[in-house]
């Protein structure tokens, strides 16, 4: 079993907790949890939100049609899920509290994306993933949880395919 570090053990406290849980799925919309690109200040959440996955993916082009992509820290798997409708890639997200991945695997199962967004238990600063498995490694407002940025770089280095491509946003 895993060994979590101290900053990741106060993330995942955070994220199962109810309060966090009420605010993101209620408040924030329950598809995923990120910041956004607000267009106004009267702009509701999550349309900032899939406007920032959105414009990443378009950043990403070609090259996520199909791809391999981890997403980690990935939240309700939202990202992951755009990505699989969109672009047909095959995602694995990534996200260290049980409470949000057991919600988004429900989501996954609902609109059918199950067999193409894979929701995992754990955290970035160990990825149990083999070197080189990941042609993209995603991530959005989460790194900022970790009390070792050093380490989750090296990570995403060690999981991304030789010429892969890592895109976040933090």
């Amino acid at each position: 079993m895993t060994q979590y570090s101290q900053a990741v053990r106060t993330a995942q406290a955070y994220y199962n907790s109810d309060d966090a849980e009420n605010f993101y799925s209620r408040l924030w919309g329950g598809e995923d949890i990120h910041i956004g690109l607000y267009q106004s200040e009267s702009e509701p959440v999550i349309e900032a939100s899939n406007r920032t996955v959105a414009r990443m993916c378009e950043k990403l082009g070609d090259d996520l049609k199909g791809a391999r992509v981890l997403d980690i820290g990935g939240g309700y798997g939202g990202s992951a899920r755009f990505m699989a409708e969109h672009y047909g890639a095959e995602v694995v997200s990534l996200n260290l509290s049980e409470v949000q991945n057991e919600r988004g695997r429900r989501q996954n199962a609902d609109r059918g994306l199950d067999k193409l967004v894979t929701i995992v238990d754990g955290d970035f600063e160990n990825v149990p993933y083999d070197a080189d498995t990941f042609d993209i490694v995603w991530s959005q407002d989460a790194m900022l949880h970790s009390g070792d940025r050093i380490r989750v770089l090296e990570e995403v280095a060690r999981v991304l395919k030789p010429g892969g491509i890592f895109i976040f946003t933090d």
